[in-house]
């Protein structure tokens, strides 16, 4: 899993397992990090529903920045997610973090953690010759896009979505419907919404950070090295992810 770090990076939220997050504090700006999470979390209620989550302070900026935990635990509660965790941080800190129930945890419990949301100081800008397209002749709710998803674009559809193209590292593409990618899923692909059990995701390379439907997901390092580079099909069947490999796609 590539981890995106930038020099304006202050927080990145990561997944140990399918049900554990950290999310690592690298700077101590509580309104900018609580900015950030509305907008890369979405709705509240979404994929990291009933996620446990521990904070992690190990890489603190400065070590002795103070951390609002009432706002930064409230806005994680608000989305679904259980803080229940503090690695790192100074005596103080861990004596904030008690009161709201947060308990000290060892270093094991973070190390194996995989990027999962990124977030740096300002917003990356979509480059403008990939913004989305509705698709013509089909439901208005529906969207088709004909050129590559580059990193950092997110791509929103109500209904189904088509990629006439790829999805590269650190792009996300998201629907309510199934996902349809016409070339290779290198980023995360969510479909379904967060009920959406029928829908599905279809690749002719499969090589994805995260794969989601209807809120169940699974990051690159939970998935079968030897379905990479695969032509494949992800449906949801008996409450977790399935990947058919369909063959493999070799361009002309």
């Amino acid at each position: 899993m590539v981890a995106y770090m930038t020099p304006n990076t202050i927080f990145e939220l990561k997944a140990r397992s399918h049900r554990v997050l950290s999310l690592r504090v690298l700077n101590g700006n509580t309104t900018t990090i609580l900015g950030r999470l509305r907008a890369h979390l979405g709705r509240p209620g979404g994929l990291f529903k009933d996620s446990l989550l521990v904070i992690d302070l190990s890489t603190l900026e400065d070590p002795h920045t103070e951390i609002n935990f009432p706002a930064l635990c409230g806005l994680l509660t608000e989305y679904g997610l259980i803080p229940f965790g503090l690695h790192g941080g100074n005596a103080k800190h861990v004596q904030n973090a008690a009161t709201l129930g947060l308990q000290p945890v060892p270093a094991s419990l973070v190390s194996a953690t995989q990027n999962v949301v990124p977030a740096a100081t300002e917003p990356v800008s979509a480059p403008q010759s990939s913004t989305a397209t509705p698709a013509v002749g089909g439901s208005g709710d529906n969207k088709t896009i004909t050129k590559t998803v580059h990193s950092g674009q997110r791509i929103v559809a109500s209904g189904d979505l088509t990629i006439l193209a790829s999805v590269n590292s650190g792009a996300e593409v998201i629907a309510g419907g199934s996902i349809h990618i016409y070339g290779a899923l290198r980023g995360r692909a969510l479909a379904g919404g967060a009920e959406n059990t029928e829908a599905s995701i279809f690749c002719l390379d499969l090589e994805p950070e995260l794969i989601a439907i209807a809120g169940e997901y699974l990051v690159n390092d939970e998935i079968d090295a030897s379905l990479f580079g695969s032509t494949a099909t992800i449906t949801l069947q008996d409450g977790k992810l399935n990947i058919a490999r369909l063959g493999a796609f070799s361009p002309a």
